[in-house]
């Protein structure tokens, strides 16, 4: 179908090293007006490899192409004949011959056959041979292995005493859970609204005031190391309302962990019930996303001035009149804008390709391309990968609690240096799609993925794996024994370890217990001390360090304050060392939108990849 002239041959010009006798098609197309040629394989039995539903399949093939508007296409065979499936990738130009890979995630019931290749729609010549299909092999369930291979989880004898949906690791090694109501109506409408402060080496909680219900409001850890709340629950949902209207409050205050206590700025400017709130290079504070006063998804954009602790009026703010979702999950870049990763809270992603680039002082918004199942990324991971120097950013799985279809495995990945970012497919997360996932940076720079659901609310899947950016890889490791979905959190504790909090499953009860991991390098021997470090660093210094053991490389980690999936602020930063033996020098990165001012976690990383245990190093 279409108006355009196609002619069609065989060629004997194939790719390097393939077998003798081997040919290719080639296909040209001219005087483009409309449609496509495809080169499919034959849809005939025997030809068109059959498939099982609820399978996933890789496939590939080789091509050469004189444009760039090509496509990965699949068709379908079903008992009403074929039809077209899906487009899988679009393909670049290529003089030389390229192989084209992606995967066809669970065929669809009802399909026994496909067929698939490449569509050309456009003015060019375009050649393909060498097609594949390969079943997707299900990844096994992980083997209990030696910790100093797969780590540790443990579940403390010790329960929460609240449900604490808001975690902020304090710069003295402590930690701010906060519920306010809990996601409890009864409690809500009581005016009980509840905060601990936890001390993972002593095991005591330390029962906080809380004044207004915090309950799925943002935060941060400001550069003095208090750290800001800001929006939260105005009112729970009216018996007649969807189970999504909450309505948002436009309050706003800080805690200070040098006497355990919240105390009140200025309001917003608007109410926010889910905002976001990320730290800029001056220290300063971004806030956007949520439902308003009346439920409603609030387009305003606020700013908090740190140097008088207030809220900028609206006037002072760029404005986009855009809504961001619930929970965006926005990141800061080294040259000052935004990224938004296209991961939220609740429902589809937003128009467009779900992920952008944002010019906060401008209020200008890019289009990025390349985010797959945009739509299936609600609740879904987002991180730093490596130090964040290489700017490259991470999504992991998601699902959509609106429809409460199957959340997805997909892992894509960006890299933000290039001078028109796209993302690409990463590898796959090890199991079943999962929506709840819980990322964490870990001092030796690889991630761990934990925690989640199929489901909205439900459907626990067991599965965790660490991701090693340098290798593009997975492995799997022992899951969290607790499971874990909506309102869980981890954080990383300056020892290296991480705990794990929450789940609040759709009958609204809240799982009580904490999982702490402890990762394979803390089973891997001696660790690497650092016997010396600065209190206090500005940027572009040189400090001096003092150190044991075999250290190759250093890092500052900023401390985590994580909620639904969403810590905007978490980062790892490389340090260039020099030296020998027990004084080294480290560097400071002059930018400071690389490493906004604030208390950070200062470790170093011996030649078998053992980071030492933090000191606190307080950057302005």
């Amino acid at each position: 179908m279409g108006d355009r002239a196609v002619s069609q041959r065989v060629s004997t010009d194939v790719p390097a090293g393939a077998a003798p006798g081997s040919r290719s098609w080639a296909v040209d197309v001219s005087a483009y007006a409309s449609g496509d040629a495809k080169l499919i394989q034959a849809e005939t039995a025997g030809c068109a490899p059959t498939v099982v539903p609820g399978e996933s399949y890789d496939v590939s093939v080789d091509y050469t192409s004189t444009t760039d508007r090509n496509a990965l296409t699949v068709f379908a065979h079903t008992a009403r004949g074929w039809q077209y499936l899906t487009d899988l990738k679009t393909l670049p130009t290529s003089s030389e011959w390229t192989t084209a890979t992606a995967r066809i995630e669970k065929i669809p019931e009802g399909v026994d056959r496909i067929s698939f290749g490449v569509s050309l729609a456009g003015n060019g010549q375009l050649r393909t041979t060498n097609y594949s299909l390969r079943p997707v092999e299900q990844e096994p369930p992980p083997v209990a292995g030696a910790p100093e291979l797969v780590g540790r989880w443990d579940v403390l004898e010790t329960e929460l005493p609240i449900r604490a949906i808001h975690t902020t690791l304090l710069h003295d090694g402590r930690l701010l859970l906060i519920a306010g109501s809990g996601n409890d109506g009864n409690l809500f409408a009581a005016g009980t609204f509840r905060a601990v402060v936890w001390d993972p080496v002593t095991n005591d909680f330390t029962e906080i005031p809380v004044p207004y219900d915090m309950f799925c409001a943002g935060h941060v850890t400001l550069p003095d190391g208090k750290v800001l709340l800001a929006g939260g629950t105005a009112a729970f949902p009216e018996e007649d309302q969807g189970p999504n209207t909450f309505k948002g409050s436009d309050q706003s205050y800080y805690f200070d962990p040098a006497d355990d206590s919240f105390h009140r700025t200025a309001d917003m400017t608007g109410a926010h019930w889910y905002p976001s709130l990320t730290k800029l290079g001056n220290g300063d504070v971004w806030a956007a996303g949520g439902l308003d006063e009346k439920a409603e998804g609030t387009v305003l954009t606020e700013l908090f001035d740190t140097s008088t602790m207030s809220w900028l009026p609206q006037n002072a703010v760029p404005q986009t009149w855009s809504f961001w979702g619930t929970y965006p999950h926005m990141f800061l870049l080294d040259d000052g804008t935004m990224f938004y990763t296209g991961a939220h809270t609740f429902g589809n992603g937003l128009p467009g390709t779900g992920a952008s680039l944002y010019d906060w002082t401008t209020a200008r918004i890019w289009d990025v391309p390349g985010l797959r199942e945009k739509d299936l990324r609600d609740q879904a991971g987002s991180v730093f990968i490596g130090p964040a120097q290489d700017q490259r950013i991470m999504i992991v799985g998601g699902g959509n609690t609106d429809g409460n279809i199957p959340a997805t495995n997909l892992v894509d990945i960006i890299d933000l240096n290039e001078p028109t970012p796209a993302y690409e497919p990463g590898p796959t997360l090890p199991g079943p799609g999962k929506a709840y996932v819980n990322l964490v940076n870990l001092p030796d720079r690889t991630v761990l993925a934990a925690n989640g659901a199929q489901y909205n609310r439900t459907g626990d899947v067991f599965s965790a794996a660490l991701y090693d950016p340098e290798a593009n890889s997975w492995s799997s490791i022992d899951p969290d024994p607790v499971g874990r979905n909506y309102h869980s959190s981890s954080i990383l504790l300056p020892d290296g370890r991480v705990a794990v909090f929450g789940s609040n499953p759709a009958d609204n009860s809240f799982d009580f217990r904490i999982s702490v991991y402890s990762p394979p390098y803390l089973f891997q021997g001696e660790r690497p001390q650092l016997t010396r470090a600065p209190e206090r660093a500005g940027y572009g210094d040189v400090v001096e360090l003092g150190v044991s053991g075999e250290v190759v490389s250093a890092s500052l980690m900023a401390p985590m304050s994580a909620t639904h999936q969403t810590d905007t602020n978490a980062r790892l930063v490389d340090l260039p060392i020099a030296g020998e033996g027990a004084a080294r020098t480290a560097q400071i990165p002059d930018n400071p939108n690389l490493l906004p001012p604030g208390p950070y976690m200062l470790t170093v990383l011996d030649a078998d990849g053992v980071p030492s245990e933090a000191k606190w190093v307080w950057i302005s």
